[in-house]
């Protein structure tokens, strides 16, 4: 579960957000529904094999074995599968980081007086 204003990630249950402190509208998140898409973080070339692990459950490294085993084995199909998975499946979206500054805090760049 995501807070839809300002993007942290969440517990479920929870009735505030812990990083705006904006109250959790339940019915918006209980149909909150899977989609098969490319990881920005973790992927080798496109993120097929990730998004697959992802959506899933299983273990990215054997996944990616398999794909590799099935393209030496496969005589050309596997690559042509992996590039209409390119095609197909979308990035998933930016997440924002979360600032983790203190008020008084000038960043780590700033010189203290």
């Amino acid at each position: 579960m995501v807070c839809s204003a300002c993007g942290i990630p969440m517990t479920a249950g929870a009735k505030f957000c812990s990083g705006c402190g904006r109250v959790v509208d339940e019915q918006a998140y209980a149909a909150e529904q899977r989609r098969l898409t490319r990881p920005r973080e973790g992927r080798m070339i496109a993120g097929v094999c990730a998004g697959l692990a992802q959506y899933f459950g299983w273990d990215l490294k054997m996944v990616r074995l398999v794909v590799v085993l099935a393209v030496f084995f496969g005589v050309g199909t596997p690559i042509l599968a992996y590039f209409v998975g390119w095609v197909l499946m979308p990035e998933s979206p930016y997440v924002l980081p979360v600032q983790g500054y203190a008020p008084n805090d000038q960043g780590p760049g700033a010189k203290s007086s």
